[in-house]
C-alpha cells in the first residue's frame, strides 16, 4: 500500500504541474544553463520491498541408524544444509543526497539512507543431503522479525544531467562505491518440524520456550564497487526520462549473527555476540531504475520511478564460535538480497 500511495502522489504533483510546460520555453530560454545546477541536494523516499537469505553446509556422515527409515542408514556420507530466509524485510528508505559539478561533463555525489524494519518472518531450515541426492529435513523453525537498513555512498558522473543540463547527449556514465547493511532482530519462534537427528534434540513444535526468550541478531553487511550507465532524454523543456543501469563487479560481504538459545551442552555457542561470522569476496550485484524527472522551476525538480536492487555472494566461509573456546568452519554456499520497490523525491540545484 506504501508503494502505491508514492506513485500516486508523484503522478497527482506531476500532472497538476504539467500545465506550466506550455510557458516552460519562457522560462528556461534566458538563462545561461551553464551558470545554475553546478551543485544539488536532493531527499527522496524508496517505499521498497525485500527479502535475504543465505545457505551453509559442511560434510557430514550419519554415526546413528535414527533415519533408517528414511532410507539413511548409519554410514551414509553427505552434507548438512542450513537455511535461512528472511522475507518481508520491507522499509520506506529515506535518502539524502548532495553533489556538485566539477567540470562541464565530470559531477559526484555522495548519499545517505536509512529505513526501520518491521513486520519481517524468517525461516531457519536445516536438513541433511545424502551423497545419492536424497535428503531429509530435520529442522525447521519460523520467527518474526525486525531491524533497520542503512545505507551510504559516492558517486562520480559524466553527463548527469543533473548536475550538467546542456548535455552533449542523453547518455552518462556512473562510477561508485556502495556500503549497504540491514540489521535483522528475529523473535517469537515457533518450531515447525522437529525430527530426531544424530540423537540431538530440537524444541518439539510449537512456540520456543519463554525463558529464555528467543532473542537473535544476523546482520547482512556488503561494500561495493558500480560501474553503470544514465539515460536521461528530454521528453519537453522541462520533462525527462530517467534510467540507469549499474553493475557490481566487485562485492565484498561479511555477516555477523548472534544466536541466543543454545547455551548448554556440548555444542553450546559461546555468549559474546556474534557467535558465527561469514565473509565472501566473490559475488556480483546489478540495479536498475527507470523514471521521470520534472522542472519545477530553474533550481527545483521533482523525480520518481522504480528501481530494483540485487546482491549475490558465494563460495565463502562460515565459523561458529563455542562455548569452550573451539571453532567451527563450514561452508557459505551462497547469500543474498533483493530490494525493490517505487521512489519519489525531489532535489534543488543552486
Amino acid at each position: 500500500m506504501k508503494i502505491i500511495q508514492s506513485v500516486r502522489v508523484f503522478l497527482c504533483l506531476l500532472f497538476l504541474l504539467l500545465p506550466l510546460n506550455v510557458h516552460a520555453g519562457d522560462r528556461f530560454s534566458n538563462y545561461d544553463e551553464e551558470e545554475t545546477g553546478a551543485a544539488a541536494i536532493g531527499l527522496e523516499g524508496w517505499f521498497s520491498q525485500a527479502e535475504a537469505k543465505w545457505q551453509i553446509s559442511f560434510p557430514f556422515q550419519l554415526q546413528y541408524s535414527t533415519l533408517a527409515s528414511s532410507g539413511f542408514p548409519a554410514g551414509t556420507t553427505g552434507k548438512i544444509e542450513s537455511e535461512l530466509t528472511f522475507k518481508k524485510i520491507d522499509s520506506p528508505l529515506y535518502i539524502f543526497t548532495a553533489g556538485s559539478q566539477v567540470d562541464q561533463d565530470i559531477s559526484f555525489d555522495v548519499m545517505y539512507g536509512a529505513g526501520s524494519i518491521s513486520g519481517g518472518h524468517g525461516t531457519d531450515e536445516d536438513r541433511f543431503i545424502a551423497a545419492s541426492g536424497k535428503g531429509i529435513e530435520f529442522s525447521e523453525s519460523q520467527n518474526s522479525l525486525n531491524g533497520d537498513v542503512r545505507q551510504w555512498g559516492l558517486n562520480f558522473y559524466y553527463n548527469n544531467k543533473r548536475f550538467t543540463d546542456n548535455q552533449n547527449s542523453p547518455w552518462g556514465m556512473v562510477l561508485g562505491y556502495l556500503h549497504y547493511t540491514d540489521r535483522l532482530r528475529m523473535t517469537n519462534a515457533v518450531q515447525v518440524v522437529s525430527t530426531n537427528f544424530e540423537n540431538m534434540q530440537f524444541p518439539p513444535p510449537g512456540p520456543f520456550p519463554q525463558f529464555p526468550v528467543f532473542n537473535s541478531t544476523y546482520d547482512f553487511t556488503w561494500d561495493l564497487f558500480k560501474v553503470g550507465v544514465l539515460y536521461q532524454p528530454r521528453l519537453t523543456q522541462s520533462l525527462s526520462l530517467t534510467g540507469s543501469v549499474s553493475v557490481y563487479p566487485y562485492v565484498n560481504y561479511e555477516g555477523d549473527g548472534y544466536w541466543n538459545l543454545r547455551t548448554t551442552g556440548p555444542n553450546a555457542f559461546r555468549s559474546q555476540s556474534p557467535n558465527f561470522t561469514q565473509t565472501s569476496t566473490t559475488g556480483y550485484g546489478y540495479e536498475a531504475s527507470l523514471g521521470l524527472t520534472y522542472a519545477v522551476m530553474q533550481n527545483l525538480e521533482l523525480f520518481g520511478g522504480y528501481r530494483y536492487f540485487y546482491l549475490h555472494a558465494e563460495n565463502g566461509t562460515d565459523t561458529t564460535y563455542f562455548a569452550d573456546g573451539t571453532q567451527a568452519r563450514s561452508n557459505l554456499d551462497w547469500v543474498t538480497v533483493t530490494r525493490q520497490g517505487a521512489y519519489a523525491g525531489a532535489a534543488f540545484k543552486f
